[in-house]
């Protein structure tokens, strides 16, 4: 009960329903109207107490206003997000991967990500059974974006075949501690699902969060 409030016969007050810890703007509004019901014709409310609740009110209402505001912005710069994530469809994007799709007589760009200056460079490549085809070393790279050719051999020098593989990137600095390798994954976006008002696109199979995509080109 408000301090200062005498019920009169007659007088009803709402409960807030169960488990409310919080009071929204209609539920101060519906107190401020009671309250004005209880008070003393004696002794009314004072003028500036009433206008102190009244301000309170319009705050509170102003803020809640705010909230819903920034709601309505939300979900449009999400619906705005959705909608760009469609134009991905039909173009080639980098994205965190391991999966090559090699096409004979098209040598394979294995794209990755270094965290910092490597001496050496070690790149192995499996088959879709797991098992290891191929290991490319390179030399010295600086940090950040890299790339290596493979040329759909085996390390017998053997053309393999056509479809999926994976590689998986290791580096060591020029003292010989290991450097952070990020491998990606290149391929065409077939497909965009949204879910939980995420997007995803599909690149070689698999699933990627857009956001997580790095590169795209046409």
């Amino acid at each position: 009960m408000i301090s200062g409030i005498t019920p009169t016969a007659g007088s009803t007050f709402t409960t807030p329903a169960a488990g409310k810890n919080t009071l929204g703007k209609d539920d101060f509004l519906r107190l401020l109207i009671a309250q004005l019901e209880a008070q003393d014709p004696l002794e009314p409310m004072d003028a500036q107490d009433f206008s102190a609740q009244l301000a309170q009110f319009s705050t509170l209402e102003q803020i809640t206003n705010a909230n819903d505001h920034l709601k309505d912005i939300k979900t449009f710069e999400q619906a705005l997000s959705n909608s760009s994530a469609l134009g991905l469809i039909g173009k080639q994007v980098d994205a965190p991967g391991d999966v090559i799709e090699f096409k004979a007589g098209e040598p394979a760009t294995l794209r990755y990500l270094l965290g910092a200056e490597a001496g050496t460079v070690t790149i192995d490549i499996f088959d879709v059974s797991g098992r290891q085809i191929n290991t490319l070393t390179l030399g010295a790279q600086s940090a950040g974006g890299q790339q290596a050719a493979w040329a759909g051999t085996d390390s017998s020098g053997n053309p393999v075949a056509e479809g999926q593989y994976t590689f998986h990137v290791s580096a060591e600095d020029a003292s010989g501690n290991p450097v952070n390798a990020l491998t990606l994954s290149q391929g065409l976006v077939t497909d965009v699902l949204f879910e939980n008002g995420r997007a995803f696109a599909k690149v070689n199979g698999v699933i990627v969060p857009v956001n997580e995509i790095i590169r795209v080109a046409l």
